[in-house]
């Protein structure tokens, strides 16, 4: 039987590349097959929260040669979803194609699964991605767009992240609760100070009461729990993925600058308000018709712009609400497409 490997951002403490990982395996599961074996910086935590045989991810050439230990002829490699092949970090992008280029040479079949690539800052990263995505890969699947531009000779095919995969459950709203995750801007210091002054304004404004979530742990704590401080409201600390859904689900807003934050609030069909600090944030808005509920984040961050789009939003959260049930199940549909034609490659459909 072709066994199946799945190796992303998982164990890395972001909630996002979990959700991305359990809406996969949700799906994989619901086919009634045997789940992917699974690669991780944190195996062990990784096994006992995912429920599957979880591998160590390890650095420098011995972790390559590790991991081509584990391959066979005719295995599937997903790589993703999340956004994998981007220059953050100038070894980012090496690290992931020369995955990518091992699997291929030990003749599994490659797939780049439901990603959002970029960005691309340098040359070389650029050009890395354009010819060597398209040399590995047997199937690649992305989230938007503006990716597929990087590598139209893969011929990719568009999806919707996985995580949307997720089953919704019941929504228990909380009156006035507004959940916000936000992501530390180093380089946004300044806007960073205007947008407390703005979510200060909106609790007295509107009567609403904040949580401050961190999406990545701890990197985005710091930034929850002054939040917090300067809002009266509340930060928690680490959640679980079942605590997060559970969380987005009371809410009658959900205010997100992590891209899964707005994602697993749509899937729970709570109201959206995004900040765009990267495009895929915008793109996921527009991909549900939700334009108007993003405002863009950085040195075009307008303190005003954002009062009116979450007063706007909160204020007609039983419309925008009824948007969401229009299209989310439509996304969900492209999420589901992502795994049936990787189930399809390993030959199983």
């Amino acid at each position: 039987m072709t066994r199946t490997f799945i190796m992303a951002f998982i164990g890395a403490g972001n909630l996002g590349d979990e959700a991305i990982l359990a809406g996969t395996l949700a799906a994989w599961r619901q086919a009634g097959v045997a789940d992917p074996l699974v690669f991780s910086w944190q195996p062990e935590e990784t096994a006992r929260l995912h429920q599957v045989t979880s591998l160590p991810i390890e650095p420098g050439l011995g972790g390559l040669t590790s991991y081509a230990r584990h391959l066979q002829r005719g295995d599937l490699v997903l790589l993703g979803g999340g956004s994998l092949l981007q220059d953050g970090e100038r070894r980012i992008v090496p690290f992931w194609l020369s995955r990518a280029l091992v699997a291929r040479l030990c003749g599994c079949r490659v797939v780049f699964h439901a990603q959002g690539i970029g960005p691309l800052r340098s040359v070389s990263a650029r050009l890395a991605v354009r010819y060597l995505v398209p040399l590995t890969a047997h199937l690649v699947t992305l989230r938007d767009e503006a990716s597929m531009a990087f590598v139209r000779r893969a011929r990719p095919r568009l999806v919707a992240d996985p995580a949307l995969l997720l089953p919704a459950g019941e929504r228990h709203v909380v009156p006035r609760r507004v959940v916000v995750a936000l992501r530390p801007s180093r380089y946004y210091l300044a806007e960073e100070e205007q947008l407390l002054q703005v979510l200060t304004r909106l609790k007295h404004a509107l009567d609403i009461e904040y949580i401050f979530v961190p999406m990545h742990y701890p990197d985005d704590y710091a930034l929850a729990l002054r939040c917090a401080a300067h809002t009266g409201g509340q930060a928690l600390a680490k959640l679980t993925l079942t605590e997060l859904r559970t969380l987005l689900a009371s809410a009658e807003l959900v205010i997100a600058m992590r891209l899964h934050a707005a994602i697993l609030a749509a899937g729970v069909l709570t109201p959206i308000v995004g900040l765009a600090y990267d495009p895929k944030i915008l793109a996921f808005f527009s991909s549900l018709g939700l334009q108007t509920a993003v405002v863009p984040w950085g040195v075009h961050f307008s303190g005003d712009r954002f009062f009116d789009t979450v007063s706007e939003v909160y204020q007609g959260r039983t419309e925008y609400q009824a948007l969401l049930q229009r299209e989310v199940p439509l996304a969900k549909a492209k999420a589901a497409a992502a795994v049936s034609w990787a189930l399809e490659l390993a030959g199983r459909e």
